[in-house]
Parts: C-alpha cells; sequence; structure tokens
C-alpha cells in the first residue's frame, strides 16, 4: 500500500465533483485545505492524518488510468463509488462490471454510496448509506488502531455516540497507526432464503436477523417480488440474507424467474452460499415434489450439497407432541428423499417465537456446512 498509516480510499465513478464532495463529507473539510499531491497523469490524492483518497480526475475513466491506480495500490482498504439522486441501478451495476473486469476485482469490493438522505433498496450492488459509511469508516479505524474487530466496542456504545466520535476525531489530531500484520476478515456467508411462495421466506429471514426488514404477512398471492438482501453479524460470523421470490412456481413467466435467479446470483457472487430451502411443517405440496430438480436448474448440480431445509411452523409440530426427528420418520416419503439428497440438515423454526436457540442451531448447521465446503 502507498501509506501504510493511513486508511487508503480509491473513489471511482462519474463526476469529479461528486468525489471531491465525498472526501469533504468524510473529512469534514473542503479538500482544498487538505494536504495535496501532485497529479499523477489523470489521478489525483489527497491526504490528511488518517486517511488517503485516490481518484481519477477526469469524468470518464480511462481503462490505463484506473490499473494505473489499482497498480499503486492494488490492496485498498475501500473502493467507493458515489452516485447522484436519480441514479439508474442499471447502469450502476454495469459500471461497476466493467470495473470488475478492467481491475480483476470481485463486483462485492466496489461499494456504491448513496446520495445523502436515500435509504438501501434491493440493488444488485454493494451499497452504504451515508451514515453506514461514517459507520463502517469508524469501525475500521478502531479494528485497525486497537487490533481487534469492531464488535468487540463495548455494547453500550451506540451507533449514535460512534458517529459523533467520527465527527470529533475531524476537529483534532491524533496518533492513527496500522498494525504491522493485518487482521484477516473472513467473507460473509451468503444465506440465500428459498422456496415457495406462503412458505415463510421473509418470516425466516426476519427471525435470523432478529428485526422486521423483509416485508412478511398473510397473503393469498406473493408477497416478495424481488431479491432484497440485508448484511448482520449473527454468532460471530458476517452474513448476508438474502430474501428472494418464488422461483419454483410452474404458473409464473420463465422470465420472470430467470431475471430472479440472476439477481440472486449478483447479490451472491462474492463469499461463500448457503442456500436455506424453506418448507411448511404441515404442508407438503405437489409442486413442491421436484424442488431440487428446480433447484438443480437454477443453481447447478452441487446446490445440494450447499442446502439446509428450514421446516416453518414448528409449533404444529409441538402441539402435536412430535420432534423434528420423529416427523422425518414418519412424513410423506417424497419429502423424505428431498431431506436425504440434502444431507438430513434440517432445523425447526417458528417465526412467532422470539427465542434464539433455532437461530443458534441454524447457525451451528451452516458454520459446520461453510467449513465443509471450504475444505473441499
Amino acid at each position: 500500500m502507498s501509506n501504510q498509516q493511513k486508511i487508503s480510499v480509491i473513489i471511482l465513478g462519474n463526476g469529479e465533483y461528486l468525489k471531491q464532495s465525498l472526501i469533504s463529507f468524510i473529512t469534514g473539510k473542503d479538500i482544498s485545505g487538505m494536504s495535496k499531491k501532485e497529479n499523477v497523469k489523470n489521478h489525483q490524492r489527497f491526504e490528511n492524518d488518517k486517511y488517503e483518497f485516490t481518484y481519477t480526475t477526469e469524468s470518464k475513466e480511462g481503462d490505463d488510468e484506473i490499473r494505473e491506480m489499482f497498480s499503486e495500490n492494488p490492496n485498498p482498504d475501500m473502493c467507493l463509488v458515489p452516485v447522484k439522486e436519480g441514479f439508474d441501478p442499471e447502469e450502476v451495476w454495469n459500471q461497476i462490471e466493467n470495473m470488475s473486469k478492467k481491475t480483476g476485482k470481485p463486483t462485492e469490493e466496489f461499494i456504491v454510496v448513496l446520495p445523502k438522505g436515500q435509504t438501501y433498496n434491493s440493488y444488485p450492488f454493494k451499497s452504504y448509506t451515508m451514515e453506514e459509511l461514517l459507520r463502517k469508516l469508524a469501525e475500521y479505524r478502531h479494528l485497525e488502531a486497537n487490533n481487534k474487530k469492531s464488535d468487540d466496542l463495548p455494547e453500550s456504545q451506540t451507533a449514535e455516540e460512534t458517529d459523533k466520535e467520527v465527527t470529533g476525531c475531524r476537529n483534532r489530531k491524533e496518533n492513527f497507526t496500522r498494525p504491522k500484520k493485518r487482521q484477516k476478515r473472513e467473507p460473509a456467508v451468503n444465506l440465500v432464503l428459498l422456496g415457495m411462495a406462503g412458505t415463510g421466506k421473509s418470516a425466516c429471514g426476519n427471525t435470523i436477523l432478529m428485526d422486521n426488514r423483509f416485508t412478511s404477512r398473510v397473503s393469498s398471492k406473493q408477497v416478495t417480488t424481488e431479491c432484497q438482501m440485508v448484511e448482520k453479524q449473527i454468532n460471530g460470523i458476517n452474513v448476508r440474507v438474502i430474501d428472494t421470490p418464488d422461483i419454483f412456481d410452474d404458473d409464473i413467466e420463465s422470465s420472470v424467474k430467470k431475471e430472479n435467479v440472476k439477481k440472486c446470483k449478483q447479490l451472491c457472487e462474492s463469499g461463500p452460499c448457503v442456500y436455506l430451502l424453506v418448507m411448511h411443517v404441515s404442508r407438503f405440496t405437489d409442486g413442491e415434489r421436484d424442488i431440487l430438480t428446480k433447484l438443480e436448474q437454477a443453481f447447478g448440480s452441487r446446490v445440494k450439497e450447499q442446502t439446509i431445509i428450514v421446516f416453518t411452523r414448528g409449533d404444529d409440530l409441538h402441539r402435536a407432541g412430535m420432534s423434528l426427528e420423529s416427523f422425518l420418520g414418519t412424513c410423506d416419503p417424497n419429502l423424505k428423499n428431498i431431506v436425504d439428497k440434502c444431507g438430513r440438515r434440517c432445523v425447526l423454526f417458528e417465526n412467532s417465537s422470539s427465542h434464539s436457540d433455532q437461530v443458534e442451531k441454524l447457525m451451528a448447521q451452516v458454520e459446520e456446512l461453510w467449513h465443509e465446503c471450504s475444505a473441499c
């Protein structure tokens, strides 16, 4: 890296004003007052006592300039792509894909910075709001300065207090030093919720996150119509929970299903992937008999090796005085075949319950499956 004592940030995208505005937002001061290095061809560096920013000065980035930036700094701490209000998500995604091809870096490493005041939506790329960006930078500084992960911070420290700390640090100099050996941060595990409409995929996502982030309600028709993603650390594991529409219903147009599968794959391009096949414990439908075949057609022949079955409506079994094991021993032979082909990896969920043990059981299987896949 070009400077081992500073957090290095490469800022890409169209519009020099956007890039300069982002630097001003992060540092809390106009970049004209910052230490400036001379131009290197068409990219510029600005730095202060905590950060080193590099960005292209032209409105359109040439392949040579981008490659040179990453040649000088092949492993920046952050690659940010600011966008203006009213941006086209598809256009931004194509831009990120092009940057990925030019640099050889996964699309996940390019973080889109949303316009101030805009909240997260279902985008195919990774994105931060302005507030989230400040929090992530604050967490990163704690990680590097104290040589520990951000989740080791005192539980009493709130997001608001972290923001105040960032703002306060802008107005004073501090001795910021990077550990000689940087910790290796594991990529987030993608948890992809799959299943037919009405099985409780979105509710399962909310149970896993312990937060109502996905729309879930009783309805005669499909509620989730596009892929959505939420990131969180659960039981010490960084996860990206991805909710999906029904891709198994034969009545849904083939083009719609293909587009939903494409978006799902884009969301989980980086990091290991665990598929959570959500099924109603009290109802096994004709449409679910060949669900593994449809799953393989969408995600490949090895998808079974990465699948955990999540049975919802766990209270139905409890009221019947049955355990999950006894249910699996007496269930429909076609369902039993699906369970066997998925390595008998199953958990029982009751989405109306706030007990965390069901999530802990799931995460234990996720971690075990993750390590098995890593060893392959």
